[in-house]
C-alpha cells in the first residue's frame, strides 16, 4: 500500500510538470487516402498547427494503421505552408498494405491542442490530446472496385465575427462518385473518447440567437451567430456510401476563430442548384458585393467541378478588387461528367478587413448535376407476335472514358400514363415501368433495335429506353451505376383481335337501383381473321364484385362480323353505393374460339372526414391509364359544380363546416394512347356524401422544466425540491384550432427507461404551468399533451428530462474527541449524492478506512475499530449521483488531506 500511495503522489507531480512544460500546438486536421492497389493505400494526414509553437513542432507522427501495426511517418517538408493568424500546414504521407479485405481505422494522437479553446475543457484545452481518425472499408476489387476517400477542398480553419452569421463548408468531393453525408460531432482525444468539457459552440455564451447546424447533404455549417470572441473547435463527420452501404467515415477536427470586429462579410449572389444534360455549356453569373465601404474583396472557388478533366472555370478578378463586381463560372460539360451525385462548387468571397491578405469571408454553395441525354426517336412496330423497338444511333454519349457507357435498358408498362421526367432525378427505376432488358446495344444500320417477344396480343404496351453508365472494376464489373434521362414513350397494341373495354361509368348512385354504363370496341376485322373465326359472333358480358369470380349477365349475337353492333350496355339493379363492380367482355366465334377483353372496374370513391375538411380518394382497375381527375361537389340547388382537379387519385376539400353534409363525385379522364380507340376515356364514380368531424388533435406543445438547479446558491431545503413545468399555448402553434382546447395532461417517469404515466390534468382555463414534487430529489422526465372539447388528445410533447444537481464538499479537519462537537468526519455539503467510494490512507499508503455511505460518518477509527493517532491522512473519493439514466459517477474524483486532531 505504501507503493500505491507513493504512486498517487508521483502522478500528481507528473500532471503539474506536464502542464508547465507542454507547448500549445494542434488547431485542426484530417486524414484522407487514395487506394493504389487491391490492398494498398496512400494516406495523407494534414494538420494545422500553431506556427509559433516551435517546441511542439512534429517532424513525424506515429500513425496507427488499424491492423495492429503502427509507423512513424515523417513530414513532407516540401509541402509545408505558413498562413496568416499563426498557422502552419503540415503534410504526412505514407503507403501501407493491409493483410486482407476488411474495415480499418487509421488514427493518430498528439498530446496537445492549442490553449484557450472556449468549448474544449476551458481554460485547459492545452492539456487535451488531439486525435484524428478515418475508418474505411477495403472492398473486393474484382466486383466492387477501389474505394478512395473523399477529398476535402476547403481548409478546416475559418474566421468569423461576434454577432455575425458564420458559414463554412468542407467542400467534400468523392472521386469515385459515392454519395456523402455530413454531421456535427464531438472532437475526440482518443478512439471513441470525446474530449472532456466539450460544448457545442452555440452552448457558449448567450443561448438566444445562437445556433449552429450543418446541412447533411452539402456539409454547409451555419452558426447564427457567435456571441463570444475566441477560438472554438468542432468536428465534422463525413460519411461515404456506396449502393446504400457505409464504406468510409472521415472525422475532421476544425477550428473557428471568432473576433470582435465591426465588419460585415461580403455577399455572393448566384444559382443554388441546377441540373444539365451532358454536352451543355454552363454559364453561371456571379455577383459579389460588400456592405462595408472602402474594403476590397477577393473571389475564389473550389469543388468537384474544378477537379475533373475538362473542369469548370471561374472567370473574374483574381486579386482583391473594389466591389461590386461580376464573375462567371463556365463549364463545358461532356459525357465523362455524367454522375448521379451533384458536383459541388463553393464560392468564397473574403474582404481585406484585417490585412491585405485576409479578412472576413462568406461562402456560397452551388450544386450541379450532369445527367445523361435521353435516347432519341423511339418507335414501336408489331412484327408477327413480337414488338420491335427502334431508336437513333449513334447515341451521343456512347463514347466515354473507361467504358463508362454500358448500353441501354428497355422498360415497359401496360397502358400509357403521364410520366414527367425530372432532370435532377433521371431514370425509370422509381417510375411506373418495369425493366425487361438490362443491357442491349444491337445495331441495325443507323438505329438501335430491340425485339420484345413476351408481349401478349390484345394488350397495350408502352415503352421507354434509357442509357446506362457505370464505373468498372479492374475485371470489368460495374459499380456506381447511373441512369440517363428516358426516351420518349411509344405505345402499341399487338394484334387487335379481341374486344377492348373503354367505359365503366356510374350513371346512378343507389343501394338497390344503381346503374353503370359499360362500353367496348369491336376487334379489327383484318386482325381477327374472320375466315379462321367464322360467325355467329356472340358478345358475352361478365360481372364481378371482387375481380376474381365473374358471372355472365348479358349476351348479344350477330351472324356476320360486319353487322352493326351496339357496344353499349347499361347494367341496372346495382348497389353502387357500397360496391365497386368489375366487368369482362368476351367474343365467342362460331368455331367456339373465345377472345377476352382485359377487365375494367368502376371508379369507387371513398371519403375520410376530418376537422372542417373531407379527404377524398378513389380506386379503379382499368387497362387504360387515367391521367387527370375532376372533382365535383353538389351545391344547394342539387347541381354538381367543378371544385378542383388533381393528377393523383386524391383530393382534399377544405374550409368546411362540421355541421353540414357535402356530396361529391369524381370524373376520370384517361387514354389507351393508341389509334382508333376512344380518346379521351371518360368515367364517373358514384356519389358519396359526408359530414366533416372534429377528429384532429391540436399540435404538440413545447415544454420547459426548471428547478432549483437553475439558480443554485447556498443550501437546499426540502421545500425547494420541486420542478416547475411550463408549456406553450397550442393556439399559438395551430391558429386554425384556436379556442378548441379543454385540458392538458401531464405525464411523468422517474427514469428515461420507465413508462410515462399520467400524473395530473390541468384545465385549459388555468395557467400554462404546473408544479411537481418528485419522490427522489428532482430527477425525472416530463411530457404533456392537450385534449380538445371533442376528446382528441394530441401527440405528446418532446420528453424533457431533468437530473439532480449534485454537489459534494468535504472538510479538511475534524476532532473525534467525544466532546459532541465535530466528532465525525462528514460532508460540509451533500446534495443529490447517491453513493461514494471514500477511502483514507495513512502516510505509508495503507488503507485505514473506507465507506460507500455519502454521509461518511467517520469517527477516526480504523476498519478494525482502533482509534488513529493525530496526524494528516490522505483520502480519495469517487462520487456517484442518481440520474434519469441510472447511477453515474461525477466528472472528477475528489482527493485531499484530512487533519485528524483529538487534542
Amino acid at each position: 500500500m505504501k507503493e500505491r500511495f507513493s504512486h498517487i503522489i508521483l502522478i500528481a507531480l507528473a500532471v503539474m510538470l506536464s502542464s508547465s512544460l507542454s507547448a500549445t500546438h494542434n488547431r485542426a486536421g484530417e486524414i484522407t487516402y487514395k487506394q493504389t492497389g487491391p490492398l494498398t493505400i496512400e494516406m495523407t494526414i494534414i494538420t494545422y498547427t500553431k506556427a509559433s509553437s516551435v517546441a511542439a513542432d512534429r517532424d513525424s507522427l506515429d500513425v496507427f494503421w488499424g491492423d495492429g501495426t503502427h509507423q512513424q511517418v515523417r513530414r513532407d517538408n516540401s509541402r509545408t505552408r505558413f498562413e496568416p493568424n499563426d498557422i502552419k500546414i503540415n503534410y504526412y504521407i505514407a503507403s501501407h498494405t493491409y493483410p486482407g479485405v476488411a474495415t480499418y481505422t487509421i488514427s493518430f494522437i498528439d498530446p496537445n491542442r492549442i490553449g484557450g479553446i472556449l468549448n474544449v475543457n476551458y481554460p485547459n484545452s492545452i492539456d487535451i490530446p488531439f486525435f484524428l481518425s478515418t475508418t474505411f472499408t477495403l472492398l473486393d476489387p474484382q466486383f466492387q472496385g477501389y474505394n478512395n476517400s473523399a477529398i476535402l477542398l476547403q481548409p478546416p480553419i475559418d474566421i468569423g465575427c461576434v454577432n455575425k452569421v458564420f458559414i463554412h463548408n468542407p467542400n467534400a468531393y468523392d472521386p469515385d462518385g459515392d454519395s456523402l453525408a455530413f454531421e456535427l460531432a464531438v472532437p475526440l482525444q482518443d478512439i471513441n473518447t470525446p474530449v472532456p468539457g466539450y460544448k457545442y459552440p452555440d452552448q457558449v455564451g448567450v443561448s438566444s440567437g445562437n445556433d449552429i447546424s450543418i446541412n447533411s447533404r452539402t456539409g454547409e455549417v451555419i452558426w447564427d451567430s457567435p456571441k463570444l470572441q475566441g477560438e472554438y473547435n468542432i468536428a465534422i463527420r463525413i460519411k461515404e456510401y456506396r449502393n446504400g452501404r457505409l464504406i468510409n467515415v472521415i472525422l475532421r477536427d476544425m477550428q473557428i476563430l471568432i473576433k470582435a470586429c465591426d465588419n460585415d462579410p461580403p455577399t455572393i449572389t448566384s444559382e443554388d442548384e441546377l441540373c444539365v444534360v451532358a454536352g451543355e455549356n454552363i454559364i453561371i453569373p456571379v455577383q459579389v458585393n460588400d456592405p462595408n465601404p472602402r474594403q476590397k474583396v477577393r473571389l475564389s472557388a473550389t469543388g468537384g467541378a474544378f477537379s475533373v478533366q475538362h473542369p469548370a472555370i471561374l472567370n473574374g478578378p483574381v486579386f482583391f478588387t473594389n466591389p461590386p463586381f461580376n464573375a462567371t463560372i463556365t463549364w463545358q460539360t461532356n459525357c465523362n461528367h455524367i454522375s448521379d451525385q451533384y458536383y459541388q462548387i463553393v464560392l468564397r468571397a473574403v474582404d481585406n478587413f484585417y490585412s491585405d491578405s485576409t479578412g472576413l469571408a462568406t461562402l456560397k454553395t452551388i450544386r450541379i448535376k450532369v445527367v445523361g441525354p435521353a435516347p432519341k426517336n423511339l418507335t414501336s412496330e408489331a412484327v408477327g407476335s413480337q414488338v420491335q423497338l427502334r431508336w437513333d444511333a449513334p447515341y451521343s454519349c456512347e463514347q466515354t472514358d473507361n467504358n463508362y457507357f454500358q448500353g441501354f435498358s428497355v422498360w415497359r408498362k401496360i397502358a400509357s400514363t403521364v410520366y414527367e421526367q425530372d432532370t435532377c432525378s433521371p431514370g425509370l427505376t422509381s417510375g411506373p415501368y418495369t425493366k425487361i432488358s438490362f443491357k442491349t446495344q444491337n445495331l441495325d444500320g443507323d438505329h438501335y433495335t430491340y425485339f420484345d417477344n413476351t408481349a401478349e396480343k390484345g394488350k397495350t404496351y408502352c415503352y421507354r429506353v434509357q442509357a446506362e453508365f457505370a464505373q468498372l472494376t479492374a475485371t470489368g464489373n460495374p459499380f456506381n451505376k447511373v441512369e440517363s434521362l428516358a426516351s420518349n414513350e411509344t405505345c402499341i397494341t399487338l394484334s387487335r383481335d379481341l374486344p377492348i373495354i373503354t367505359k365503366v361509368s356510374v350513371q346512378k348512385t343507389d343501394d338497390i337501383n344503381g346503374e353503370i354504363h359499360l362500353r367496348w370496341t369491336k376487334p379489327l376485322a383484318d386482325q381477327l381473321d374472320t375466315l379462321q373465326n367464322p360467325g355467329p359472333y356472340t358478345y358475352i358480358i361478365e360481372r364481378s364484385t371482387d375481380g376474381v369470380i365473374y358471372s355472365s349477365i348479358h349476351e348479344v349475337q350477330h351472324q356476320y362480323f360486319g353487322e352493326v353492333t351496339d357496344t353499349n350496355y347499361i347494367d341496372v339493379g346495382l348497389n353502387t353505393v357500397a360496391v365497386r363492380y368489375f366487368y369482362k367482355v368476351q367474343l365467342k366465334t362460331g368455331n367456339q374460339n373465345v377472345f377476352y377483353a382485359e377487365p375494367a372496374s368502376s371508379v369507387f370513391l371513398t371519403i375520410r372526414p376530418t376537422d372542417k375538411q373531407n379527404n377524398l380518394s378513389w380506386t379503379y382497375e382499368t387497362p387504360w391509364a387515367n391521367t387527370q381527375y375532376k372533382i365535383y361537389k353538389q351545391d344547394n340547388a342539387g347541381q354538381f359544380i367543378l371544385i378542383g382537379t388533381s393528377d393523383l387519385p386524391e383530393f382534399t376539400d377544405k374550409n368546411l363546416s362540421n355541421d353540414s353534409t357535402y356530396c361529391y363525385k369524381v370524373e376520370t379522364i384517361g387514354t389507351f394512347g393508341i389509334q382508333n380507340i376512344e380518346d379521351p376515356i371518360i368515367n364517373f364514380s358514384q356519389v358519396v356524401c359526408q359530414q366533416p368531424i372534429d377528429n384532429v388533435p391540436s399540435c404538440p406543445v413545447d415544454i420547459k422544466v426548471v428547478n432549483i438547479c437553475d439558480r443554485l446558491t447556498g443550501d437546499v431545503n426540502t421545500d425547494d425540491l420541486y420542478n416547475t413545468i411550463t408549456w406553450s399555448n397550442p393556439d399559438d402553434l395551430c391558429p386554425n384550432q384556436s379556442g378548441d382546447i379543454d385540458k392538458f395532461i401531464l405525464y411523468y417517469a422517474e427514469t428515461i427507461d420507465d413508462e410515462l404515466k399520467k400524473i395530473q390534468e390541468i384545465p385549459a382555463s388555468s395557467s400554462l404551468l404546473s408544479v411537481h414534487y418528485p419522490k427522489n430529489g428532482l430527477l425525472g422526465c416530463y411530457a404533456i399533451s392537450s385534449v380538445d372539447f371533442a376528446g382528441n388528445e394530441s401527440d405528446l410533447s418532446a420528453i424533457v428530462c431533468v437530473d439532480n444537481c449534485p454537489y459534494y464538499e468535504l472538510p479538511n479537519t475534524f476532532t473525534p474527541n467525544g466532546d459532541g462537537h465535530n466528532d465525525f468526519f462528514t460532508p460540509r455539503r451533500s446534495i443529490f449524492i447517491a453513493a461514494v467510494d471514500f477511502k483514507v490512507y495513512n502516510q505509508w499508503g495503507n488503507l485505514v478506512f473506507e465507506t460507500k455511505d455519502p454521509k461518511i460518518n467517520w469517527d477516526g477509527k480504523t476498519l478494525g475499530g482502533r482509534m488513529l493517532n493525530d496526524g494528516t491522512y490522505y483520502y480519495t473519493c469517487r462520487v456517484f449521483e442518481q440520474r434519469v439514466t441510472g447511477l453515474v459517477e461525477t466528472e472528477k474524483p475528489l482527493s485531499g488531506f484530512i487533519h485528524l486532531i483529538k487534542n
